[in-house]
């Protein structure tokens, strides 16, 4: 896992510019939920990655599928084993550029869009994320961001004899609390 973390990290700040600003949360919160007549399922992981560059104004995130956990173990077995494919499609990916000007040296909280893609069960697809930053002392500490996945998009089947279960589209909310990334000296 960390060295994934590293690669993750060296992916997203290739660019050596020295005046550009790197953070980094190794602990994100990513959640779901699915609500219907007949049941809610929901499922929470806290071992999301994701990366901000400042500078270049890019983000990256990337989470191991298998980490979210369920209330029900069932559940959780069937979302890794029969509709997310865990062991075939190990991550969900989300790649962005904020499109927003944002001044990091002021202190506030900024309603940006972020265009790129958001890649699941082997499916990528081009994706607009809202998120909301918040920026203390020149530093983003905290980034949230809402949206909804629609499962046909991603290629994730579910059987009729379930489809009254499951929503055709769930409700996703993730929460990094980010710090400076600092590159150690050999």
């Amino acid at each position: 896992m960390k060295n994934f973390f590293f690669l993750v990290v060296g992916l997203l700040f290739w660019n050596n510019n020295s005046m550009a600003q790197q953070f980094i949360c190794k602990t994100g919160k990513v959640h779901f939920f699915s609500a219907t007549v007949l049941e809610n399922i929901e499922a929470t992981s806290n071992t999301a990655i994701c990366a901000l560059n400042t500078s270049s104004k890019k983000v990256y995130s990337k989470i191991f599928i298998n980490s979210f956990r369920f209330r029900d173990k069932l559940m959780e077995e069937h979302f890794n084993e029969n509709y997310l494919e865990s062991h075939i499609f190990n991550f969900g990916i989300l790649d962005g550029q904020i499109q927003d000007t944002i001044d990091f040296t002021k202190d506030g909280e900024y309603n940006v869009t972020a265009q790129g893609s958001f890649e699941i069960h082997g499916v990528r697809r081009d994706k607009t994320f809202a998120i909301k930053l918040l920026v203390k002392d020149g530093v983003p500490l905290r980034g949230t961001s809402k949206f909804n996945v629609k499962l046909e998009d991603y290629k994730i089947k579910i059987p009729t004899a379930v489809s009254m279960k499951i929503a055709e589209a769930l409700e996703v909310d993730v929460d990094f609390t980010f710090e400076k990334y600092e590159k150690k000296q050999p």
